[in-house]
């Protein structure tokens, strides 16, 4: 996909963003993703799962994310549903990083955000 196309697919709902990071490391189910995106970012209160399968659902049908087997050695391939990220989702996951790093150079520039140690 072009850059032009994987900017049709922006920008992620933060939310979003954050399931597709959570799945960067490899498959996971409901469960493991909220509880990663809860430990990495504390303003995420509390996740519900209608939310979370109604994005997944989503990232689905883009072709970000896509249900996957469960690991081997899981023991619950009957309880749980596993996504992965797809080639496109870790595409389209780096496109909008970079397009948030773009906005944040932009706010240190303007002095809305102190500048970034190690920078002169």
């Amino acid at each position: 996909m072009s850059r032009t196309d994987l900017r049709e697919l922006l920008p992620l709902h933060p939310f979003e963003l954050r399931i597709l990071f959570a799945l960067l490391d490899g498959p996971s189910h409901g469960y493991r993703i909220v509880k990663e995106i809860e430990e990495r970012d504390a303003s995420w209160a509390t996740i519900f799962p209608g939310n979370l399968y109604r994005r997944l659902r989503d990232l689905t049908a883009k072709g970000l994310v896509e249900e996957s087997a469960p690991p081997a050695d899981s023991g619950d391939a009957r309880r749980r549903r596993y996504f992965k990220i797809t080639a496109l989702g870790r595409e389209v996951a780096r496109a909008e990083a970079l397009r948030l790093d773009d906005l944040v150079r932009e706010a240190r520039k303007r002095r809305l955000l102190p500048r970034a140690q190690g920078s002169s």
